[in-house]
C-alpha cells in the first residue's frame, strides 16, 4: 500500500509596514533627503562663489592693468620734452575742434579731478563721489618712417613707410626737434601708396577737422617723427545693465573697457623736494604742481553684484604706476 503524504505550500498574504516602521522610516528618509539637498545646495553656492571671486579677480586685474599700461606711457611727446612751438595748422573754427591736445601739451600729461559732482565726460555721466584721471601723450609708430623723396616744399607731400596704419582723418604730429606741425592727415591710401596729407578743406570723415592750409611751417625728412597724439580720460558710469563699468574717452569718443566696476579713487606722488622720487601722495585737489606728479596709485573696486547668477563680493584691486617719460 502506498501512502501519498500531500504537501500543502502555504503562501503568505503580502503585509505593509507597520505604524511604528514607518514613524521611524520617515524621519531617517527626510534626514537623508535634508543631508542631500544641503550637499546639493552647498554644491551651488560654492560655484556661485566661486564664479564670483573669478568675475571680481578678473575684471580688477584686467582694469587696473589697462590704466597702468596707459599711466607708464603718458606725457611722451617724443623728442619734444622742452616743448618747442607747435604749429597748429587744424582749423579752429571746424565744430570738431578741439583744443585739449594743445592744452594737454602746454599743461602736461596727467590731470585729475578728485571726488567728482554731475561731471559729464565726452557726454557720459560720472557717477558722483569717483574720481577722473586724463592722461596725454603720443604714441610712437615703430614701424614708420619718412622716405624719399624728402619734401622739397611746405606744401609737399610726406612719403612714409607702407603698412603704417594711419587713416584718413587722424590726427598727425611730426616733429624734428626743432619745428613741429599738428595737421589732420588728409591721404586716402597711406597703406599703399605710403605718404601723409595734409590737404585744405573738408576732411570727409565724422569727427575728422578741417587743415586750414596746405603748407606745414618746414620741410621734413627723415629726422623727423610721426606721432599719433592723445587724450584719455579713465571714470565709472553706468552700463546698459544697470550696474557700473571702467570706461574711456580717447579723444572724445566713449567706451565701455570693464564691467563691474564699481569705484575709482586715484593718490598722485609728487616730487616736493626735486629729489626725483615721490614724497607725498595726495588727492587732485591736494596736489601742488601735476607737472611734479612722478607716480600714480590707483584703487578700483571690482563689484560682482550687477552678475544675478553669481554671489555678491567685492574686492578693492591696487597698483602703483610710474610715469616712465618723468621717471627716465
Amino acid at each position: 500500500m502506498h501512502i501519498e503524504i500531500k504537501k500543502r505550500l502555504s503562501i503568505k498574504k503580502p503585509q505593509g509596514f507597520t505604524l511604528i516602521e514607518l514613524l521611524i522610516a520617515i524621519p531617517i528618509s527626510m534626514l537623508v533627503l535634508f543631508a542631500v539637498l544641503k550637499i546639493f545646495t552647498n554644491s551651488i553656492q560654492s560655484a556661485h562663489t566661486q564664479t564670483a571671486f573669478g568675475r571680481v579677480q578678473e575684471n580688477g586685474r584686467m582694469a587696473t592693468e589697462l590704466m597702468a599700461r596707459d599711466i607708464r606711457g603718458a606725457d611722451y611727446w617724443g623728442c619734444m620734452n622742452n616743448f618747442p612751438s607747435v604749429s597748429n595748422n587744424l582749423d579752429t573754427t571746424d565744430s570738431d575742434y578741439n583744443t585739449y591736445i594743445l592744452d594737454m601739451m602746454a599743461t602736461g600729461g596727467v590731470v585729475g579731478a578728485d571726488n567728482v559732482s554731475s561731471t559729464t565726460v565726452s557726454g557720459t555721466s560720472v557717477i558722483d563721489g569717483t574720481d577722473t584721471l586724463t592722461l596725454s601723450g603720443t604714441q610712437g609708430l615703430s614701424n614708420v618712417s619718412i622716405d624719399t623723396p624728402y619734401m622739397t616744399a611746405n606744401s609737399s607731400t610726406i612719403h612714409i613707410s607702407t603698412s603704417s596704419g594711419i587713416e584718413v582723418g587722424d590726427l598727425i604730429l611730426i616733429s624734428d626737434c626743432e619745428n613741429a606741425d599738428l595737421f589732420t592727415n588728409t591721404s586716402g591710401n597711406t597703406d599703399t601708396s605710403g605718404s601723409l596729407g595734409h590737404n585744405q578743406g573738408n576732411v570727409t570723415v565724422t569727427g575728422a577737422v578741417n587743415n586750414t592750409g596746405l603748407n606745414l611751417s618746414t620741410t621734413y625728412d627723415n629726422s623727423a617723427q610721426i606721432l599719433i597724439p592723445y587724450v584719455k580720460t579713465y571714470f565709472i558710469a553706468a552700463n546698459t545693465s544697470g550696474g557700473n563699468s571702467l570706461y574711456q574717452s580717447v579723444n572724445s569718443s566713449v567706451s565701455e573697457l570693464v564691467r563691474g566696476i564699481t569705484d575709482l579713487q586715484i593718490m598722485y606722488g609728487e616730487d616736493t623736494t626735486g629729489d626725483g622720487s615721490a614724497d607725498t601722495y595726495s588727492n587732485a585737489g591736494s596736489v601742488t604742481d601735476m607737472n611734479n606728479v612722478l607716480t600714480i596709485r590707483v584703487s578700483l573696486t571690482s563689484d560682482s553684484s550687477s552678475d544675478e547668477s553669481a554671489t555678491a563680493l567685492q574686492r578693492i584691486y591696487t597698483v602703483t604706476s610710474n610715469i616712465r617719460n618723468r621717471t627716465l
